[in-house]
């Protein structure tokens, strides 16, 4: 989210050239699908929590010694 917020910055620079300006452009595109994809996953993560109760853990299982 930073790195996007970052591009957006550089972006808004008056001064900025073309080429690099798409560049830029094309890099935020790509990350904003991708933060899109996990906070989609997130929202059906949360939903099915709410749903039935059940914790889903993708950390794999944890040591509690």
């Amino acid at each position: 989210m930073n790195e996007l917020s970052e591009l957006v910055e550089q972006l808004e620079n008056p001064e900025i050239e073309l080429e690099a300006a798409l560049v830029l452009y094309e890099k935020g595109v790509q990350l904003s699908g991708s933060i899109q994809k996990t906070l989609e996953s997130a929202e059906q993560r949360v939903a099915q929590v709410a749903a039935d109760g059940s914790v889903i853990d993708e950390r794999g299982p944890e040591d509690d010694t």
